[in-house]
């Protein structure tokens, strides 16, 4: 009988040793058994898995290198300030630097405005042509409107007959005056040599004083000699005494009350 049960005893034994063996095997055994099905089931879950792996380990790397190599964005070119404008008073050049030897890209013709910027670099202005700042000469700027100009829209075809000074006049006063639509400039006497130019105002007598104050003015820039208005001269050489009184020729135009009579020296004045 004892025997019988140390029979029993040792088959317990064996029993629950088997059983402690067999528990972590069957649980591997059924995780294994379940990670086959999922797989068989849904094919795509360890791929879409090692995707957002390496989607993690990119966005890391790249976060890592974005940390390490920061760069601030590129500013953009602020627009030049521009704080007014003036005029070119002969054809300039327009330069990338503020250098004699620098590309010159375009040009702007006597008489033209330009945008300047107010910064200077020696000898030469910042200037700003279509958006963009360049450099010229700043002697050859000028806040005043040049009294010479561009070809006259009427009367330009006289001027093959005219001297520089006169035809600095005529576009000179044409630019000041658009009223004016008529000029002469071939006759007898100082319009035989193209030295004078009639300009033409039929009645209007304040447009007339106005053009002879403005060729007395600029008589020395127009390379004018001489005024004659109304019955009256005016000489660069007797200035000093003003208008003075001309005999009377018989007529309204002989006596000049329908246009202003200009003459000049030649090419004596400064003006472009």
């Amino acid at each position: 009988m004892a025997t019988s049960r140390h029979k029993h005893s040792l088959q317990k034994s064996l029993v629950q040793r088997a059983v402690r063996f067999a528990l972590p095997f069957g649980g591997v055994l059924a995780l294994v058994i379940a990670s086959l099905a999922v797989a068989f089931h849904h094919p795509t879950s360890v791929s879409a898995a090692k995707r957002v792996s390496a989607h993690a380990n990119v966005s890391d790397l790249a976060h890592a290198t974005s940390r390490d190599d920061v760069r601030p964005p590129v500013p953009e070119e602020a627009s030049p300030e521009i704080i007014g404008s003036k005029y070119a008073t002969v054809a300039l050049n327009l330069h990338t630097e503020p250098k004699q030897d620098s590309p010159v890209l375009t040009e702007i013709k006597a008489g033209r405005s330009v945008d300047v910027t107010g910064h200077k670099d020696g000898e030469w202005a910042q200037v700003v042509h279509d958006g963009v700042t360049r450099w010229v000469k700043a002697k050859f700027l000028s806040s005043d409107k040049p009294i010479g100009g561009a070809p006259c829209a009427s009367g330009d075809g006289m001027e093959s007959s005219l001297q520089p000074d006169t035809i600095r006049v005529h576009r000179a006063v044409c630019g000041q005056f658009p009223a004016v639509t008529r000029y002469l400039g071939k006759g007898g006497g100082e319009h035989a040599t193209g030295r004078a130019v009639d300009i033409m105002v039929n009645t209007d007598k304040a447009l007339g004083d106005a053009i002879a104050a403005f060729c007395q003015a600029h008589a020395r820039e127009l390379g004018v000699s001489q005024v004659i208005w109304r019955q009256r001269i005016w000489t660069v050489q007797r200035a000093g005494d003003g208008w003075r009184s001309m005999p009377d020729r018989g007529s309204i135009t002989a006596n000049h009350f329908n246009h202003v009579h200009v003459t000049t020296y030649g090419n004596a004045g400064t003006a472009s």
